[in-house]
């Protein structure tokens, strides 16, 4: 069995964008984007805010990736959608996709991977990288709550489009770090 400081090394390796190549880099950026895409497939319309495996797929890529390429990742496919491919939550895309009232979970989950990505380096533990994948959801919560409450009242925008996401998000944390354990083996 691997110790927790030899598995964290090994994954803080895999994490080093500079270790890549710049084409393994822009390889794992193609992959990630498609990866995000497939992840807004899953879609599940509860409201204003529909319930995807977005963020699973964010915090996984991060925590693999380092917050250079998640970042990267999540800014290529924001790229991809205002372009008008169709790789946001339900095929949507376009540059109304990307500005309208989900834009601030998409801001957020530019700001989230970058953080997510650059912590999880030094997370030793599942429980420590389940935690910090929970504060990158309150960051891609917080950030949708602003964007939101632009649209609709900030209690309607909290009712409707934050709590009914808040129990998908603890399980997709858990989910994205144990995950990001099992792969960074």
């Amino acid at each position: 069995m691997v110790s927790a400081p030899a598995m964290t090394a090994a994954a803080s390796r895999r994490r080093a964008p500079a270790a890549h190549p710049l084409p393994v880099q822009a390889a794992i950026v193609v992959a990630g984007v498609v990866g995000m895409a497939a992840a807004s497939r899953v879609a599940f319309d509860i409201g204003p805010v529909p319930i995807t495996l977005q963020t699973y797929a964010l915090f996984v890529l991060a925590g693999l990736f380092g917050g250079r390429l998640g970042l990267g990742i999540v800014l290529a496919w924001l790229a991809a959608a205002a372009f008008g491919l169709p790789v946001l939550a339900g095929g949507a895309g376009g540059w109304k996709a990307v500005v309208g009232h989900t834009a601030g979970f998409l801001a957020g989950m530019a700001a989230a991977a970058w953080v997510c990505g650059e912590g999880a380096a030094k997370c030793r533990s599942w429980v420590s990288l389940t935690a910090l994948f929970v504060a990158g959801h309150a960051i891609v919560l917080a950030v949708g709550w602003a964007g939101l409450a632009s649209f609709l009242s900030p209690a309607n925008a909290f009712e409707s489009g934050i709590l009914p996401l808040l129990p998908g998000a603890a399980v997709k944390s858990l989910a994205a770090a144990l995950t990001v354990r099992m792969l960074a083996r």
